[in-house]
């Protein structure tokens, strides 16, 4: 029985001792980091970081635009500039297989009236690489086929050449319902 007296008794005593030195390393450790952060090269860090997210969006979106563009205008040499040698289509609908670039630059019948990028949402960025999940509305059709799918929803790999511009190296496109509005806008 006395055992178990003392050692309940030790015990609490040596929780205690714990419980003080953690709280004074916790403490130490609190005053260590206020002390080598400095306020304001955190805010303009946070702020750099900030301003290159924003470049790349605008980048890439500006990329995404001109390839609806160049779609409307049949222009299929600058949709050719923007497509990365290895670029591959991947429709995550039907069982079609994947779309090289010539395949795709090789199809035949197709028109657009209209191309508009809705939505973009730059997922992760890399160094030269960005994943981008955007959305886009387009009144197009196939011959033979007639109007197509107006909404799509895609993910697309983007990375940068050696010359410093962004060309796409894969998209995923999967037939949306409707157009995404709890996107961030590109309006």
């Amino acid at each position: 029985m006395n055992h178990s007296k003392h050692f309940f008794s030790t015990s609490h005593r040596i929780i205690g001792l714990l419980f003080i030195v953690v709280t004074c390393f916790l403490i130490q450790a609190c005053k260590n980091d206020k002390n080598e952060t400095n306020p304001e090269t955190k805010i303009e860090n946070e702020s750099n970081e900030i301003a290159l997210k924003s470049e790349a969006i605008e980048e890439i979106l500006a990329q995404e635009n001109a390839w609806a563009a160049a779609l409307v205008a049949n222009e299929m040499s600058t949709v050719a500039s923007l497509m990365h040698r290895d670029f591959r289509l991947i429709r995550a609908y039907g069982d079609a297989p994947p779309i090289s670039k010539d395949m795709y630059l090789g199809m035949e019948g197709m028109s657009a009236l209209s191309a508009d990028v809705t939505s973009l949402n730059i997922s992760e960025e890399l160094d030269s690489i960005v994943v981008a999940r955007i959305t886009m509305t387009l009144d197009w059709e196939q011959e033979g086929v007639g109007k197509l799918p107006p909404h799509f929803d895609m993910i697309d790999i983007w990375k940068k050449n050696d010359g410093g511009m962004w060309q796409i190296l894969s998209r995923i496109s999967q037939i949306a319902k409707e157009p995404y509005t709890d996107q961030k806008s590109t309006e």
